[in-house]
């Protein structure tokens, strides 16, 4: 009896064709914003993928730029691309996102992480990592026990009666001033009220009390670009007791198991998702490797190696201590406005904060000159 295959060649040649083989399957191609350490991750994690994905690295600080201009022109796309989860609500609302398929919605995801890959009651992604601010104690906050500060004024009040040099380590960030203007009864701007958030008193009083943290009670600022390297060296060294950062930094902190994390009052959180575009040249296949990287043994690798959230309940039952303790300080945090604008905010408060840090602005010009940018992008007249 003649083979299946015997049989169609002959028929193939019949027919006027040659018999052929199959083509292996397309590459997928990832775009990432991932630093050095959680490339090498994703390069072990893509060992088990049974396909080839060639990836390549977007800086995070040019990501949001990059990622929208290269999906509208839709000519050299990538299948499956990291992003912020503030630049969610963005690319969906301009149609350049496919929605998450149904294999998506039935993971068992942690309420914080599904509500990140979600925008107007549609499902656009699939959660990579759960972060946002909290407060990393470390060995030079032996001595610091109890319950954590509830508020900022209880936090600052710890600070000042630490053993160590500083009792704060701070960025000069927009992102983190977030929970200094929330305490003091103001905010960031909401694109979906229209409200500035920073257009009133108490958003100055804020600014200027964060400013006069550094060099007090909060270490000096380093030179711009260095923060990570600057805030992990004083830490590890027992300068800094308390630093205000995020699980991204938990690696770079010292060894995970001499650490210890509590909830930053007023804190915000955000996270990563996993989105595929509408240009992508192999959707279906590019949510399966999204789907692949974010299986409970892939997130559970990454939070024991480098102290990410996972995004799964099955993962994070799994995880180290600091793990936990970091998600438990994060379910407390409140995200940014879950709007397009939200992202581009920060490229007005950042160096309007470091310039008061600098001594070379008051607060009020400071944010006189944030309130126009944030007004004109409200309006639709910036971007």
């Amino acid at each position: 009896m003649r083979s299946l295959a015997l049989v169609l060649a002959i028929a193939a040649i019949a027919c006027g064709g040659e018999p052929t083989a199959s083509a292996p399957p397309r590459g997928l191609r990832l775009l990432h914003t991932f630093g050095a350490r959680e490339a090498d991750l994703l390069s072990g994690a893509l060992a088990s993928w049974p396909d080839p994905v060639s990836t390549s690295l977007v800086p995070f600080a040019r990501g949001q730029t990059v990622i929208g201009a290269l999906l509208r022109a839709g000519t050299d796309c990538p299948d499956l691309i990291r992003i912020d989860a503030t630049w969610l609500p963005g690319l969906a609302r301009a149609g350049l996102l496919v929605p998450a398929p149904k294999e998506a919605l039935a993971v068992d995801w942690l309420p914080e992480a599904r509500s990140l890959a979600e925008d107007r009651g549609t499902t656009w992604a699939v959660p990579q990592t759960v972060d946002g601010l909290m407060i990393v104690l470390g060995p030079a906050a032996n001595g610091i026990d109890g319950a954590p500060p509830p508020t900022i004024d209880a936090l600052i009040e710890l600070a000042t009666h630490t053993h160590a040099k500083w009792g704060l380590g701070l960025r000069v960030d927009g992102y983190w001033v977030v929970p200094f203007l929330r305490a003091a009864g103001a905010d960031v701007a909401d694109g979906s009220t229209g409200e500035l958030g920073i257009d009133r008193a108490e958003a100055r009083v804020a600014i200027a009390r964060f400013a006069r943290l550094f060099g007090t009670i909060a270490a000096p600022a380093p030179a711009p670009g260095q923060e990570a390297t600057d805030e992990a060296r004083r830490f590890r060294a027992g300068e800094i007791a308390m630093l205000v950062t995020g699980p991204w930094a938990l690696a770079d902190a010292g060894e995970l198991d001499a650490l210890r994390v509590w909830p930053l009052p007023e804190a915000p959180r955000g996270g990563h998702l996993f989105v595929v575009p509408k240009c992508a040249a192999d959707a279906p296949r590019a949510w399966k490797l999204a789907l692949h990287l974010a299986e409970p043994e892939v997130q559970l690798a990454w939070a024991r190696a480098i102290g990410t959230v996972p995004t799964t309940r099955a993962a994070l039952d799994e995880a180290p201590r600091v793990v936990k303790e970091a998600y438990a300080a994060l379910v407390g945090a409140r995200p940014l406005p879950r709007e397009p604008v939200t992202a581009l905010l920060f490229d007005d408060l950042t160096p309007a904060v470091a310039a008061v840090v600098a001594g070379d602005a008051t607060a009020d010009e400071a944010l006189a000159g944030v309130e126009r940018a944030w007004r004109r992008l409200l309006s639709g007249g910036g971007s």
